[in-house]
Formats: C-alpha cells, sequence, structure tokens
C-alpha cells in the first residue's frame, strides 16, 4: 500500500482549482487536475495510472523525481577525487545508467511531511554511503507547493557528508487534452548537446537556430521524435524554459526553472497502458553524462554546501480563436 498525499488550491471566487496527488514513493507527481481553465470545466493534464499501486510496475518513471543523476551516464561510470565509482546498467542496449539506476530515486519511499497548510507537502530521503553506487550519506528533500495564481512549484534541496553527483529532475508526462502531434511546444533555448546513437552527449554544445530543433517561436510537435538536452540561458536564475500549448482545450503550461538545462521527450517509448507519444517530459535538469563531459556544468556536490534548484508548472487559459 502506497501513502498517497492531495493538495490543492483555488481562488478566492471559487471559479479555478488545481488539485495535485503526489506519493511517497518517488515523490512522484501522480495527478494533477484543473477545474475552471480552458474549454472543459475538467481537465487531467499528466500521464497517471487509475490506482497507486500500479506505479510499483512502471517503467517509464511516471512523475517521478528521478536522481541521483538524472538522464544518462555512459558505461555507468563516473571519477570523483574519491575514486571511480561503477553503477548497474539498466539501460543495457545502450550500456548506460539511466535516472540513477535500477533503484533510483523512483524506486524510493520517501518520507512525507504534510504542512499546516492544505496546498503543500515536504518530501525527504536518507540515503547512505554508497547505496546503489554513489558516494556520501546524502539527505534529499522535494518540496510541492501550490501558489497563489494554482502554479505548482517544486524544489529540490540535497546535502552530502563527502563529495558526490546530484543532478535531480520531475519526469511528468504531459498532455493537456488531445493528440500529442496537435500541442505547440516554444523553448527558451539557443543551443542543445547532440548525442551518438547512444543517447550519449558527443560533447558539442550546438546552435539550435535553423535546425529541425529549433522551437524558438510556437511549433506544432507533428510527428517529431524528441529526447534531446536542451540549454538554457546561463544566469541561474528562475527563468521560462519551456511553453506548451493545445489550441482545442484553450490550455498552455510554461515551465519555469533555475536548472541549466531541459530535456524534451516525446514519449515514442511509451506503451500499454498508455499510447507512444501520449505525453511529452519536460525534465529540467542539468547536463546529462556531466561527470563525463569535462566541457559541461559540474553536477558535484560537496559537503558544507546545498544542491537547490527549482521548478514551476504554471497553467494559464488561452484564447479561443
Amino acid at each position: 500500500m502506497h501513502d498517497s498525499h492531495t493538495i490543492f488550491r483555488k481562488t478566492a471566487d471559487d471559479e479555478r482549482q488545481i488539485t495535485v496527488q503526489l506519493l511517497n514513493k518517488g515523490a512522484t507527481i501522480a495527478g494533477i487536475t484543473l477545474c475552471g481553465f480552458g474549454a472543459n470545466p475538467r481537465s487531467d493534464v499528466v500521464l497517471s495510472y487509475s490506482s497507486p499501486a500500479e506505479f510499483d510496475s512502471d517503467p517509464y518513471y511516471l512523475g517521478a523525481t528521478v536522481g541521483p543523476v538524472a538522464n544518462r551516464l555512459k558505461d555507468g561510470c563516473f571519477d570523483l577525487p574519491n575514486g571511480k565509482h561503477a553503477l548497474e546498467i539498466n539501460e543495457p542496449a545502450r550500456s548506460n545508467v539511466l535516472h540513477g539506476g535500477i533503484n533510483g530515486l523512483h524506486q524510493q519511499t520517501f518520507q512525507a511531511s504534510p504542512t499546516r497548510a492544505d496546498n503543500s507537502v515536504v518530501f525527504s530521503l536518507a540515503l547512505t554511503h554508497l547505496a546503489h553506487g554513489f558516494p556520501g550519506d546524502r539527505l534529499i528533500t522535494v518540496r510541492y507547493e501550490l501558489l497563489e495564481d494554482l502554479s505548482l512549484q517544486f524544489d529540490f534541496a540535497a546535502s552530502t557528508d563527502r563529495t558526490t553527483v546530484m543532478n535531480l529532475a520531475n519526469h511528468a508526462y504531459f498532455n493537456l487534452g488531445g493528440p500529442l502531434y496537435e500541442h505547440e511546444l516554444k523553448l527558451n533555448a539557443g543551443r542543445y548537446t547532440p548525442v551518438s546513437d547512444r543517447l550519449i552527449p558527443t560533447g558539442e554544445i550546438a546552435r539550435l537556430k535553423g535546425s529541425t530543433l529549433d522551437y524558438s517561436g510556437w511549433r506544432a510537435l507533428g510527428d517529431a521524435a524528441i529526447d534531446h538536452n536542451f540549454v538554457l540561458p546561463d544566469d541561474g536564475k528562475l527563468r521560462r524554459a519551456a511553453s506548451l500549448r493545445l489550441r482545442a482545450t484553450q490550455l498552455q503550461l510554461d515551465v519555469l526553472t533555475t536548472q541549466p538545462a531541459l530535456q524534451v521527450y516525446t514519449g515514442n517509448g511509451l506503451n500499454a497502458p498508455f499510447a507512444p507519444r501520449s505525453g511529452l517530459c519536460l525534465e529540467a535538469q542539468g547536463f546529462p553524462d556531466a561527470p563525463n563531459q569535462p566541457n559541461f556544468p559540474s553536477i558535484i556536490l560537496e559537503p558544507g554546501t546545498t544542491y537547490r534548484q527549482r521548478t514551476i508548472y504554471q497553467f494559464k487559459e488561452i484564447a479561443a480563436e
């Protein structure tokens, strides 16, 4: 049995409300429901299962907090001053570790500390040195809070007693109420990190302008297959990373983050009980395979410092055409 938590917030006039379902397992977003937004009276805007127990066998990281290192690590290895670390491969076809490995954060049960208000929950997880291959006694917290404008804000924090690596992300799949090919995307990115056939970055940071991945203006997703990391403006401030909209339902999602990058994934690998391309991931994160890429921003976390990143999922209504 899984502990679940519901947070909600509504406008003062009761015209709009947002409800978010959260699970201790993986500090997971199991559902986001909007009422009073867009063309429909009620909209469920993330992929989910019909019961919390089904998340046990979920192979898609649905809504989970992923880490300690989100995205991929080539050959499951990385070097730190305290030695070389090798993890158990969980993407054997490409010889990578994906999203923290077999026992990544998506498989861990966090402790929940509901706040006095109905609009926030804090999840925490203590990890021991070399648990699942990563060094350091670490404490990770994820705080979810619904803001006055009915946005969902989540704050990641982590500390360690020895040098380690840390790169946390949320893995929700968004669908604003129709076919993915009808959704339109806009990204606040001028560069991206090309990858090999193993989906590992080549080390290049390439320009997007004029390429097939240039979403600097609104573009319909169509049949595009995207699983790429986009480089965000390098200021470390909270800024817009991406916007997603669906004209048919008059809904728009803006993703704001302090993270340096955004992985966009069109869900081509989804399968039963879902369909391929039934949801879009917008994973605010550090650069993939950063420990093995000397020209990428570091994801090393040292004792005495705290990893902190904030992301906001902001929902709004767009005008009918």
